[in-house]
């Protein structure tokens, strides 16, 4: 059985944990940066970011939904998540935006895209957006976005690089996933920087 003594000091020392952890203010979220494609994202809640291996060139943030288990994020077509993936835009089936989306779909099934869910966008940028229904029950929701000044040495009419942002989810968890997408979007900001000089 415990003494007063016992309690006493058990009191204070939540109250100098609790007194810490005010002192050190709100905890600050954590940021996904990419500075060669000018990616930003504030990660949301609930969604666990997958590392980048060193041997890999680092196109975009992949985000878990509903796991933290890291074998998920090498084996993207079996767990719930969202994809950005940026690359410079220098090939001809990619040139406008309806292009690009539809050079998505076509890796992804023999289909074209159907329609997307409303209100899929990124404010201040040109998107496309597109859904893809895979036999087995699987979702992708695809928006695809052009930023960035032309390079003059590919087509100085086309933006320099393309945005892919993919949600890979089940007919289940849409609505909440598409929830947690539409936040994404909402926060995430492209600010590609100018094309290498020749």
């Amino acid at each position: 059985m415990r003494n007063v003594q016992q309690d006493a000091l058990i009191r204070a020392l939540g109250f100098v944990v609790a007194a810490a952890l005010v002192n050190a203010g709100p905890i600050k979220a954590q940021v996904y940066h990419n500075e060669e494609f000018g990616i930003t994202l504030p990660l949301p809640e609930r969604t666990h970011l997958c590392r980048m291996p060193d041997y890999q060139h680092d196109h975009g943030p992949a985000l878990l939904l509903g796991t933290t288990d890291v074998k998920y994020c090498y084996h993207g077509d079996h767990a719930r998540r969202i994809d950005v993936f940026a690359s410079y835009n220098a090939v001809q089936s990619t040139k406008t935006l309806h292009d690009f989306l539809r050079a998505e779909c076509a890796g992804l099934t023999d289909e074209s895209c159907r329609r997307a869910p409303p209100d899929l966008y990124i404010t201040g940028l040109r998107t496309a957006a597109g859904r893809v229904d895979y036999p087995g029950g699987s979702i992708d929701i695809i928006v695809v976005i052009q930023a960035g000044k032309p390079d003059p040495a590919f087509d100085p009419s086309v933006p320099l690089i393309n945005y892919d942002l993919t949600l890979h989810t089940s007919p289940r968890h849409l609505a909440d996933d598409l929830r947690v997408f539409r936040a994404v979007l909402a926060t995430i900001r492209l600010s590609p920087a100018d094309p290498p000089p020749r």
